[in-house]
């Protein structure tokens, strides 16, 4: 690795601090000429980097999407993480890498996606810089829990965001995350099934965060947001998501998971639509069970148990 790409790693580790030039020669055993060379260097290359009297201070407003920083922000995930700056669709490469035996935890990050894709047919808009596009491979262990794979990612979702900026989303049933009436992630995951034994052998898990994106198409600019954290580093937070995601998925017998599910919850205690077997219909939701299924009460007093579908909350005042 040259000294600028040891540098750039370095100064993306750690952002907006005073890195005196001297103790980064001493570092990587160099001349502060040399230090000086590879900053210029990376400047050239568009990064904003200040000079003062106490160092060199690389702006976190840098938000490089960068897979050896990602990796050294959480040294014991040990499975390759791989970033690219434009692609169709980090779950269509995520499959790819499965079909090739690529190890659990496993992920595909992107800067910005070309055909994002979202539950039962939807996009995901993924405008370049703004957002963070990710893909995490699975291969779940139990299978009695399958159904909680999503809740789960929710949960590592809700935790990772709120680790790393301080804002805690809600979720919307059953894989999309709120801040007040605006979503500003979706979760799409897709099971991998063995063809000789039909069982599911690998699932991708997609998450879309929009970070910093402000312009939105017409047709979601009304519902869609962003994060908009004043420190927000892409690197930091896909490094805990990926940890978070690991955990949680691995631990889906854990009843803590789906207790932290119904707890971040947007819906439980509002009037919903929704649509089943054809035809639009209205219920309160009482609660949310251990797999992830809402749990309905309609107007005639009689009860439902709602496994999937789309929803839409009708008392968004309350939120």
């Amino acid at each position: 690795m040259s000294l600028k790409d040891k540098l750039l790693e370095h100064f993306l580790l750690h952002p907006d601090e005073s890195l005196s030039g001297e103790k980064l020669a001493e570092t990587y055993h160099v001349s502060r000429a040399a230090v000086w060379k590879a900053v210029k260097a990376i400047r050239e290359d568009g990064y904003d980097i200040s000079s003062s009297a106490s160092g060199y201070c690389f702006t976190s407003r840098n938000d490089v999407l960068n897979a050896a920083v990602i990796k050294a922000l959480r040294p014991e995930i040990t499975a390759p993480v791989y970033v690219f700056q434009e692609i169709d669709s980090t779950n269509n490469y995520a499959k790819i890498l499965a079909a090739q035996n690529a190890p659990a935890g496993t992920v595909v990050i992107a800067n910005h996606q070309t055909a994002g894709r979202g539950r039962q047919g939807h996009t995901f808009y993924s405008p370049k810089d703004t957002g963070l596009y990710f893909s995490l491979i699975i291969h779940p262990g139990h299978m009695e829990y399958i159904s909680r794979i999503t809740p789960a990612a929710a949960v590592a979702a809700c935790e990772a965001i709120a680790e790393t900026t301080g804002i805690r989303p809600g979720i919307k049933w059953v894989n999309d995350l709120f801040i007040g009436r605006q979503k500003i992630a979706g979760i799409l995951s897709e099971a991998v099934t063995d063809f000789e034994t039909g069982r599911i052998d690998t699932v991708i898990i997609g998450i879309g965060i929009n970070c910093r994106t402000e312009e939105f198409p017409d047709e979601i600019r009304d519902t869609a947001g962003s994060l908009n954290a004043e420190k927000l580093s892409r690197n930091l937070l896909a490094a805990v998501l990926r940890e978070k995601l690991m955990y949680y998925t691995s631990n889906p017998e854990d009843p803590r998971m789906m207790d932290l599910y119904r707890r971040d919850s947007i819906v439980i205690g509002k009037n919903i639509t929704y649509t089943y077997n054809g035809e639009i219909l209205s219920a309160f939701v009482t609660g949310i069970n251990d797999d992830g299924n809402l749990l309905l009460t309609k107007k005639d007093c009689s009860t439902q148990v709602l496994q999937s579908g789309e929803i839409s909350i009708k008392d968004w005042q309350a939120l």
